[in-house]
């Protein structure tokens, strides 16, 4: 054997290790939901298989002393599973359905289908009677399905970056970009074995993406949390008008009292669902505090903020109005406060949007007396 073929033999070897690794640890992470978990450990089992299959197809290749039906079953593995990978490791951080990320998987089984019954009739791949491997007449609907799977990775992606509201969305385009790239060299270049390391450490890339991701998250809200909230605020940059809007839930330790934290619990996930619908446009929502919300925005006027609010005041409204459940839902005291960027402007600013939403509180506020006098409706 060559010192390349050894090379080969070895580095996929490595590969296949680093994915047993990452499977373990993507099981025990305490960060990741049980979906995700059970994505990541799919996505790097899946793609251990393919480079075993393909690592066994490329040694029967060249020892030439087994039976045909081994390099075709090793080569019907390999290309049925690996247009799945990008699937799966999409629905790891999948926040939503869409009808056009299930049009794209309909290629993909297509071409399961058609790499199924390619022994018999070579029609993606073929392996003749000296053990070679071919390309067969319909090659391209597997490059189809192949583009098709990272299109969906590419699509959920996007309304992760969203979902997940991403400060900086630079490392994952680089990181898509890398994954596209570094696994279509095989598809142009057949005797260039490099798509398998790059689809390791692909994997390994987007599972340490996604474990910085989640620590930015408050769980209960889906909120960014305080931790990214003091960071952010302590590098505003100078120049833009920016604007800063803070939120406090109405008497909410009176209606945790009365109805128990399952019920605060549904409110302040309700509210924190609100703030980011009504604001992911203009700017980042946070969660600063246990009833305190906070959104800052870049590039914008009292007008769009004022209009924003009042959306939001509306929903606010409809929910209470609409409240047929276990408890009393909280009215939302907010305030805002319009500055150019810097740091010192930034707590000037903190400051006034505190005072208008206490003057609002003031102005606003339940008679707390008559909530007290409500009995509980919950424990």
């Amino acid at each position: 054997m060559t010192d390349l073929f050894l090379n080969y033999i070895a580095v996929n070897v490595i590969c296949a290790i680093a994915l047993i690794i990452l499977a373990h640890a993507s099981w025990c992470n305490v960060l990741f939901t049980t979906e995700m978990k059970k994505q990541f450990v799919l996505a790097a089992l899946i793609a251990m298989t393919v480079i075993v299959a393909e690592m066994g197809s490329v040694v029967f290749e060249n020892i030439r002393l087994v039976r045909r039906a081994s390099v075709l079953i090793a080569n019907t593995i390999g290309f049925s599973l690996s247009p799945l990978i990008g699937i799966v490791l999409s629905k790891a951080f999948s926040v939503g359905k869409g009808n056009i990320r299930l049009l794209l998987t309909i290629p993909v089984w297509i071409s399961f289908a058609l790499v199924i019954s390619s022994p018999w009739t070579g029609l993606v791949f073929n392996v003749n009677s000296n053990i070679s491997y071919f390309r067969g007449p319909l090659f391209c609907v597997y490059v189809g399905a192949y583009f098709c799977s990272y299109a969906i990775l590419v699509i959920d992606s996007v309304k992760a970056m969203k979902h997940y509201q991403c400060h900086r969305k630079s490392t994952f385009i680089m990181l898509l970009v890398f994954t596209i790239l570094g696994t279509t060299v095989q598809l142009i270049l057949p005797n260039v074995h490099a798509s398998w390391l790059c689809v390791t450490l692909s994997l390994i890339l987007f599972y340490a993406y996604f474990c910085v991701l989640t620590e930015t998250q408050d769980t209960l809200t889906g909120l960014l949390n305080r931790n990214v909230y003091d960071r952010y605020t302590k590098n505003v940059h100078h120049g833009d008008i920016c604007a800063v809007i803070v939120f406090d839930l109405d008497s909410f330790k009176q209606i945790n009292d009365l109805y128990g934290h399952q019920w605060g619990d549904y409110c302040l996930r309700t509210v924190g669902c609100l703030i980011k619908d009504c604001f992911y446009k203009m700017g980042f929502s946070y969660r600063i505090g246990g009833d305190e919300f906070c959104v800052i925005c870049q590039k914008t006027g009292e007008q769009q903020v004022e209009a924003a609010l009042s959306l939001f005041h509306r929903k606010i409204d409809n929910v209470r109005r609409n409240n047929n459940l276990q408890g009393e839902f909280p009215t939302v005291s907010t305030g805002y406060a319009v500055f150019h960027g810097s740091a010192e402007e930034y707590d000037l600013a903190v400051k006034k949007a505190d005072a208008q939403m206490y003057g609002y509180k003031n102005n606003h506020k339940w008679n707390e007396d008559a909530l007290k006098t409500k009995m509980p409706l919950m424990k």
